[in-house]
C-alpha cells in the first residue's frame, strides 16, 4: 500500500519469481482468476486455435469454470470418467475419448490430491496432446517429488478465497 501501486509492479513480479521456484519451474505469470489462467494457457500453449472447435478432455467433477475456461479459448470440453479411488482423471478413460480432434487433457487436481500425471502424460505423449493441469486445489501437493505446476506443458492456479491457498480477492497463475 505504502508503494501506490495496485497493479502490477514490483511485489507482482516477486510473486512471480517466487512462486516458479516453489513449483520448480522456470516461470510463473500472475494473472485475474484461475479460470483465466487456465484460458490462456490453452490457448499459449497451442492447444486450441480459434474457430477449429479443438477437443480439450477433462473430468465432470470440477467445478464449473474448468469447462468455462475451455469454452472461453475457443475448445469443446470433452468429459472422461474419473477413477472412483481417487476422484480424479481415469487416464484409461481418457484414452476411450480421444478423437482425431483432440488437442489437450486438463487433470484436476481435487482437495490437495493430484490426478496420476504420470499415465495422464503417457496418454498424452502417444497421442501427440497437450497436457495443462488445473492446479486451483493443489498448491503444493507432489506427486513422484515434483509439484503441482511442474508435471505438465503448462499449469493454472486459482488463488480464490475458497481454494486451498486463497487469497483476499481473486488471483490466479500460470506456471
Amino acid at each position: 500500500m505504502a508503494g501506490g501501486v495496485f497493479i502490477l509492479g514490483r511485489e507482482v513480479e516477486a510473486f512471480e519469481e517466487e512462486w516458479a521456484r516453489f513449483c520448480g519451474v522456470r516461470g510463473a505469470a500472475g494473472v485475474n482468476s484461475g479460470t483465466d489462467a487456465l484460458s490462456l494457457a490453452l490457448i499459449a500453449s497451442g492447444a486450441v486455435r480459434q474457430g477449429r472447435q479443438d477437443e480439450v478432455i477433462t473430468a465432470p467433477l470440477t467445478a464449473a469454470y474448468t469447462a468455462l475456461a475451455i469454452l472461453n479459448a475457443g475448445g469443446v470440453p470433452v468429459f472422461a470418467d474419473i477413477d472412483p479411488q481417487t476422484y480424479t482423471l481415469d487416464p484409461s478413460a481418457v484414452d476411450r475419448v480421444i478423437t482425431p480432434r483432440t488437442r489437450a487433457i486438463m487433470p484436476v487436481h481435487l482437495y490437495g490430491q493430484m490426478a496420476d500425471m504420470p499415465s495422464l502424460c503417457e496418454v498424452a505423449a502417444r497421442h501427440g496432446l497437450t497436457v495443462i493441469e488445473d492446479a486451483a486445489q493443489a498448491h503444493g501437493a507432489r506427486i513422484e517429488g515434483k509439484r503441482a505446476g511442474a508435471l505438465a506443458h503448462a499449469a493454472a492456479f486459482s488463488f480464490y478465497p475458497t481454494k486451498n491457498l486463497g487469497a483476499c480477492g481473486d488471483g490466479g497463475a500460470v506456471t
